[in-house]
């Protein structure tokens, strides 16, 4: 009886046994805050725990998500510590805080060619919202231009040293408008690496 009910829970679940096919071997990486915006500064989150949208998507189309930590947070800490009058932009785009998202970066890049070594193949860096002073993405004809954020800036550089060019893509999620575009460019990206 008790193997027949895991067997029906497993089948609810989506679950399969075991087996070195069973992962999908595709992955996106994706900002802290998509996942936990209790990551967000106070007054930024745009939900009351994550963008459900995006984790729906993923889990649709079988792609994993890679988790990236918060390069404000990492940088500033969770109260965003900063001198006077200073932006977090300001405080990020400094020695400390540029040091600090070059090191976050390499990390990132690390643990993507964990997965890359290992058959994965990533389909996206997902960032965030366009006034992000880390993880803004604007595009320009060779990759992020100068208002893209800190840390996303970074990433490119690094994952770029490395051979490696990436979809980096921006979850606007500020906006519902935007935050649809971004889904719907998403579910282009997911669905294009299917085939």
């Amino acid at each position: 009886m008790l193997r027949k009910s895991v067997a029906v829970m497993k089948g609810l679940l989506g679950m399969t046994a075991p087996t070195e096919v069973t992962r999908g071997r595709r992955f996106i990486a994706v900002i802290e805050c998509v996942l936990n915006q209790n990551a967000r500064d106070t007054g930024a989150a745009c939900f009351p725990a994550m963008n459900f949208a995006l984790l729906q998507q993923c889990h649709a189309h079988d792609v994993g998500i890679l988790q990236m930590p918060c390069p404000e947070v990492t940088a500033l800490g969770f109260e965003r510590r900063r001198a006077v009058g200073q932006s977090l932009r300001q405080a990020l785009d400094s020695e400390h805080g540029r040091s600090r998202c070059h090191a976050l970066a390499v990390d990132t890049a690390d643990r993507i060619e964990g997965y890359l070594s290992q058959g994965c193949e990533l389909l996206a860096v997902v960032g965030g919202n366009p006034r992000s002073p880390g993880c803004a993405i604007h595009h320009g004809p060779e990759g992020l231009r100068e208002e893209s954020g800190i840390f996303m800036k970074a990433l490119q550089e690094e994952l770029r040293r490395r051979g490696r060019e990436v979809v980096f893509q921006p979850m606007r999620d500020h906006d519902p408008l935007l935050l649809q575009e971004d889904l719907a460019r998403l579910q282009d990206v997911l669905v294009s690496a299917r085939k």
